[in-house]
């Protein structure tokens, strides 16, 4: 029977069915906020390994906040089956978009590419790869915001067009040369996708065509696409050098970043664009806003297998997919369709999933089969990232129309010459501290840029040793983001130190052994020596180890200092009760010492325990029935005595 609520959400319509799981459009019957839920078939939600990576994804998702980014609301398990809910977006993709035949033109292309970019540097900078950039996953609005889609979703499902020996994900039409030769990721790889997304918006067609799959992907690791201009004759030669060097096979050779992308594509704009040139109108383009969402009945677009084009987060409506070759969608068909699990309504990976509490406890899932069937996690407000607002890009004061005006006027070239002198020191240092007075980590990537501006025109100024200590806690923040991705099975373990597997081992106790995790890094910090230095992947390390320390030993401290209290209050009961009961006095003490025995915390009641122990096995107490019994024999015997 069809679902018709999950959680706090009543399921409206099906948006989308798909060999993953099926997609309904819902409403937060507590808020009325609208949803698109993701509910997985049966066979995935059975199996444990598949669930694992679930829970690591989540917690990807849980930390990316941002306004080019489709959000995560909460997640559930009910009636055995996995699902979760994103933001429910009103628009098209940029798939969609060309499936109805819009052509791009080139500024509308490096607009979406720019908000793009702003999305992928918050995602790097938490140490997230994408994996599938593509125009399926680029959701337009009505008001033409780019929300990006299924971040986790092609290293979760394994269903982006392509898998294969190597654990190849992502799709071929958009897949980096490294990505295909099951060659770890990086930022890089995103943004040789996000080139190839730009040349098949410009071109209407991929940077490659074949007739199979392993020809697509040889064409990625050594072919070259054909010029744009061969499509679209209006695209600038600096937007197509700029998705040449994105597209280059080495990612040594392309752009170092997506910030530095997003301002070379705004510099580019702004010295071909001054504000008075609009995109031409294109009669075959229908607006965005026409038809956002499906309407009742048309639910199932065509084919009982099709997938929206949000196939993990929040899609609106059925994805019309653009052709591909027969082979491309015979793999696609096969890769979708997973042999389904026996049916159950638990594992343990699931069990063990955790939420840390305002004061540090575990809230879990009730185990085993207690555990009630409907489980919904909310995603607060709170545990997200802070919301990013970019800052607007700088002006360019130097644009091709001032180089001109500067040759004749020479009062324009002064002007411009003051304004390109370097900000001084002071207002410099103002900027940053009001970027920073929050003291997080996050505040400090914001004002990393000019951070290191400083540092390079002013390192001798006394004020640059406190900017350096904000670079030192961004680079420990990204070192433990991409540890805490390697703990999940998230991201290559190759050339790992041994420092950062024995820290790896020491926090995946974490949370069902904090007293454990605690030794063990207390273990790690003598071994390794109490090195000051944080330079270094070793020193670096090591502060996180101190950190992570510091906060076990608070968790720790909340939930012993009860259980402790609990313990003496049973071995006074021991004593007070050992002249009558001698051997339930034992017993508590033998539990004390059976339970708590392994506890560094305990030691001073288990050392208790212990001794009384050993007084009572050395001395057994006297009871008073044989107190009695003593007194009646003494008494008889001075009877006899005194008789004649």
């Amino acid at each position: 029977m069809e679902r018709t609520t999950l959680g706090p959400y009543r399921l409206m319509r099906v948006l989308g069915r798909g060999g993953m799981g099926t997609v309904y459009e819902g409403v937060n019957t507590q808020t009325g906020e609208p949803a698109a839920i993701k509910v997985l078939s049966a066979g995935l939600s059975v199996d444990r390994e598949f669930r694992r990576r679930f829970e690591g994804e989540i917690e990807t998702l849980k930390r990316l906040r941002h306004p080019n980014i489709v959000r995560l609301f909460g997640f559930g398990e009910q009636e055995g089956a996995l699902y979760y809910a994103m933001e429910l977006v009103d628009g098209l993709s940029l798939e969609e978009e060309m499936a109805r035949g819009r052509r791009f033109h080139w500024r509308e292309v490096a607009r979406i590419a720019i908000q793009t970019c702003r999305a992928l540097r918050h995602a790097h900078d938490r140490g997230v790869v994408h994996r599938d950039i593509k125009p399926a996953n680029l959701l337009l609005k009505a008001d033409e915001q780019v929300k990006l889609s299924d971040f986790g979703i092609a290293r979760l499902f394994g269903t982006g067009g392509l898998t294969a020996a190597g654990n190849v994900l992502g799709t071929v039409e958009y897949m980096a040369p490294e990505q295909a030769d099951a060659k770890p990721v990086t930022p890089k790889t995103d943004l040789y996708s996000l080139g190839a997304v730009m040349y098949a918006l410009l071109a209407g067609r991929p940077p490659f065509r074949a007739s199979s799959v392993p020809e697509m992907l040889e064409k990625h690791r050594s072919a070259h696409p054909e010029p744009i201009a061969r499509y679209n004759t209006d695209v600038p030669a600096e937007l197509e050098r700029v998705i040449q060097e994105l597209m280059e096979k080495s990612p040594e050779k392309r752009i170092a970043n997506a910030s530095v992308l997003a301002r070379r594509l705004e510099a580019m704009l702004h010295a071909l664009s001054p504000g008075r040139l609009q995109p031409p109108a294109v009669a075959d383009q229908k607006s965005t806003a026409e038809s956002p969402v499906h309407s009742s009945g048309a639910e199932e677009p065509g084919s009982p297998d099709h997938v929206p084009s949000q196939t993990g987060l929040a899609s609106t409506r059925p994805m019309t997919t653009a052709p591909q070759p027969a082979e491309a969608v015979e793999q696609e068909h096969a890769a979708a369709s997973d042999e389904p699990l026996a049916e159950t309504k638990q594992t343990a990976a699931f069990d063990i999933y955790a939420i840390q509490g305002e004061q540090g406890a575990d809230v879990r899932a009730p185990p085993g089969p207690t555990r009630p069937s409907g489980l919904f996690v909310p995603v607060p407000e709170e545990a997200l990232d802070r919301v990013e607002t970019e800052k607007p890009p700088r002006r360019i004061w130097l644009s091709l129309q001032t180089w001109i005006l500067a040759v004749g006027l020479l009062g324009v070239g002064l002007v411009a010459w003051y304004l390109l002198q370097p900000p001084s020191a002071d207002h410099l240092y103002k900027q940053i501290t009001e970027m920073t007075a929050r003291g997080t980590v996050s505040a400090y990537r914001e004002a990393e840029d000019d951070i290191n501006r400083f540092l390079e025109l002013y390192s001798t100024d006394p004020r640059a040793e406190t900017l350096r200590d904000y670079l030192v806690e961004i680079d420990l923040d990204r070192r433990e983001n991409r540890l805490r991705l390697q703990a999940k099975g998230l991201a290559t373990t190759a050339n790992i130190l041994p420092i950062e597997s024995e820290y790896l081992e020491a926090i995946g106790y974490a949370y069902f052994d904090p007293e454990t995790a605690a030794g063990k890094l207390r273990a790690l910090l003598e071994f390794y020596g109490d090195r000051q230095d944080l330079s270094g992947p070793t020193g670096q390390i090591l502060e996180l180890a101190r950190r992570r320390l510091e906060r076990l030993e608070r968790r720790i401290d909340f939930y012993v200092d009860p259980r402790r209290a609990r313990i003496r209050e049973r071995l006074a009961e021991a004593d007070r009760i050992e002249r009558d009961d001698p051997e339930a006095a034992r017993r508590i003490r033998q539990a004390v010492v059976v339970l708590y025995g392994t506890k560094p915390w305990a030691a001073e009641e288990v050392t208790r325990a212990q001794e009384a122990l050993r007084r009572q096995s050395d001395h057994p107490p006297t009871t008073k029935q044989e107190t009695k019994q003593e007194a009646n024999v003494h008494n008889h015997e001075a009877n006899a005595r005194e008789a004649p």
